[in-house]
């Protein structure tokens, strides 16, 4: 049951995209557990800081703040739920698509292994986060429920009827919500 809570995690920062007019279309797909959850927002911040470190290194580790370093650091929350589905998944991709880069970092095992920015310009409607990952073997269990994620997601449907979910490469619909 974790991985369908981790995928629901991603889902809501999807929808809260969603809520604020930027994005129009999320979508999720899984497989055992290997899942991955994108949307066509605005993306992550690719260049912001907090307290001097990399916004996505700081969300993505905060769990290292302010205990990596000897310098006295404020507080911050943000980015504990992201922290936290990193250190649940023994593997982790987060990509970020602006109109004028993308951003891949990838980590292991928590731990940022991979940086790649690559300078390439994306047609208008190209921008989001796709944040990839398989859960901890240890953690796992059978997999996702596909059935009840599925169900999940179609009730969210209703509250926003211009939201278009993809789910395992089939665009839900409400009316779908008695299977």
């Amino acid at each position: 049951m974790l991985n369908i809570h981790i995928i629901r995690a991603l889902v809501l920062y999807s929808l809260t995209e969603h809520q604020l007019g930027h994005a129009t279309t999320i979508r999720v797909t899984t497989n055992g557990n290997s899942f991955s959850v994108g949307d066509d927002g605005r993306g992550h911040a690719i260049a912001r800081t907090v307290a001097s470190a990399p916004y996505l290194k700081f969300i993505y580790n905060h769990f290292d703040y302010p205990f990596g370093s000897n310098e006295a650091a404020p507080v911050q929350l943000q980015g504990i739920g992201m922290s936290l589905i990193n250190s649940l998944c023994c593997e982790l991709t987060v990509e970020v698509r602006k109109r004028e880069a993308t951003l891949r970092l990838t980590f292991r095992d928590g731990q940022l292994c991979g940086h790649e920015v690559q300078d390439i310009v994306t047609p208008a409607g190209e921008t989001g986060n796709t944040i990839r990952g398989t859960i901890r073997p240890e953690l796992g269990g059978d997999g996702v429920d596909n059935t009840s994620l599925a169900l999940w997601l179609r009730q969210l449907l209703p509250a926003h009827p211009v939201l278009r979910i993809v789910f395992n490469g089939e665009t839900l619909r409400t009316e779908q919500l008695t299977d």
